[in-house]
C-alpha cells in the first residue's frame, strides 16, 4: 500500500489513545463482573450520544456518561453510594493510555501536526491528557461540545478544518471506533482504523485507507 501523504493526524480519544476498558478497574468496587458492567456502561454512553444528536436534545459528554452509568447501575441491580458514583465517574478523568502510545506520538510529532477530536468535554480531555502526560504532543484539542452535536455528525469533523491550518485531504483521522471511522471517511478525511481486537468493521460506509493493530503499526505505515 502506498504511503499516505498527509500533514496532520487527528486522533479520537476514548478507545483510541486511551483504553476505555481500563475503567473496569474502578468498577471492581461495585460490580461482581466489572468488565461486563463497564462494557454495558460504554455501550449506553455511545447510544445516548447518537440518540441525543438525533433528537436535538444535547447534553455534554460528562452528563451523558452519568446518565449511562445510572442506567447501568439499575440494569445490574446493584447498590452504589454517592461516593462510589463519584469514583466511577472520576475514572474518566484518569484514563490509561495504551502502552505504546506515548513513544509513538513522540515520533509522529516530529513530522506531523497532531490533534485530538473527541466527544469528550474540554475538561475531560484536558484533565485526562494532563494526567497521562500526553497533552504535550497535541497542537489542538477539540471537543464536540463546541458544536453541541456528537460524532459521526459532519459538523464535528468540520472542527478539524476550522482549527487546523490544513486542507481536508492533508488530514489523517485515526480511530478505533467503527462509527467514527465511517463518519470521518464519509466526511472526506483519509482514515486509519486501529483494530486492536480484530473484530469486523461495521459495514456502514466507505472503507478506511489504512488498518493497523496499534500505534507502532501506524508509525511504520506512514
Amino acid at each position: 500500500m502506498a504511503r499516505l501523504l498527509v500533514k496532520g493526524i487527528v486522533f479520537d480519544m476514548y478507545g483510541t489513545v486511551v483504553d476505555v476498558g481500563a475503567v473496569a478497574a474502578a468498577c471492581k468496587e461495585v460490580a461482581p463482573d466489572p468488565i461486563a458492567f463497564n462494557t454495558h456502561w460504554r455501550a449506553k454512553q455511545l447510544e445516548y450520544t447518537f440518540l441525543r444528536s438525533l433528537m436535538g436534545r444535547y447534553q455534554d459528554f460528562w452528563k451523558v456518561t452519568e446518565e449511562a452509568l445510572e442506567f447501568t447501575i439499575e440494569r445490574f441491580a446493584i447498590q452504589v453510594t454517592p461516593e462510589q458514583r463519584r469514583r466511577l465517574m472520576d475514572a474518566w478523568l484518569h484514563p490509561t493510555p495504551y502502552p505504546e502510545v506515548a513513544a509513538a506520538l513522540r515520533r509522529l510529532k516530529e513530522k506531523y501536526l497532531l490533534a485530538i477530536l473527541s466527544n469528550g468535554t474540554a475538561k475531560m480531555l484536558l484533565t485526562g491528557l494532563d494526567q497521562t502526560g500526553l497533552r504535550q504532543y497535541f497542537r489542538r484539542i477539540m471537543s464536540a461540545d463546541s458544536v453541541k452535536l456528537y460524532k459521526p455528525s459532519p459538523k464535528v469533523y468540520q472542527l478539524a478544518l476550522r482549527h487546523m491550518p490544513l486542507k481536508k485531504g492533508e488530514i489523517l483521522f485515526v480511530s478505533s471506533n467503527s462509527f467514527d471511522v465511517a463518519g470521518a471517511k464519509n466526511f472526506g478525511f483519509k482514515v486509519c482504523w486501529i483494530s486492536r481486537t480484530g473484530i469486523p468493521l461495521d459495514p456502514l460506509g466507505p472503507k478506511p485507507d489504512l488498518i493497523v493493530r496499534g500505534f507502532d503499526d501506524l508509525v511504520g505505515a506512514i
